[in-house]
């Protein structure tokens, strides 16, 4: 299912709730969900934005009118938090969210710097390997020569 759907759904269903009376914290599997969402629409976004082949301009619009209507429903989301829950909650938030973020990154910069010292160890073994093969089949080749 596209990201933009689930979101618009997850969405829907936390502004209705919180309208009939439920509390914030009663829908924040509805939340996670949005937010889960919201940044897969974002990433979409970044990956249309990035590529060399970006294959029409209405995919481009496409992408770009989604993270705009995702920004929309944060913003409303931020008003429904300020609506129904206490005063520092969305701050909170926030801050929360940039910091899993931000150790998100980091811990991926960490798997790929880690899966790149692992590749340059294996070349290097691999060219050792390809040296010793070499001396090996010389030296083998040079003995049955000489006798």
């Amino acid at each position: 299912m596209d990201p933009i759907t689930i979101a618009t759904a997850a969405f829907s269903a936390i502004k209705s709730s919180v309208e009939v009376g439920k509390q914030l914290t009663d829908v924040s599997g509805q939340i996670i969900k949005f937010v889960n969402q919201m940044t897969n629409v974002e990433e979409e976004h970044k990956k249309q934005k990035a590529s060399w082949f970006t294959s029409s301009n209405e995919e481009a619009l496409d992408t770009f009118f989604k993270i705009q209507k995702v920004h929309q429903m944060e913003e409303q989301l931020r008003e429904v938090f300020m609506l129904y829950g206490n005063i520092n909650m969305w701050n909170e938030f926030v801050a929360i969210r940039a910091k899993v973020r931000k150790e998100r990154q980091i811990a991926k910069a960490k798997k790929q710097r880690e899966r790149a010292e692992l590749l340059q160890f294996l070349t290097y073994a691999g060219l050792a390997l390809g040296v010793i093969a070499i001396i090996v089949i010389f030296s083998i080749n040079y003995f049955m020569l000489t006798k």
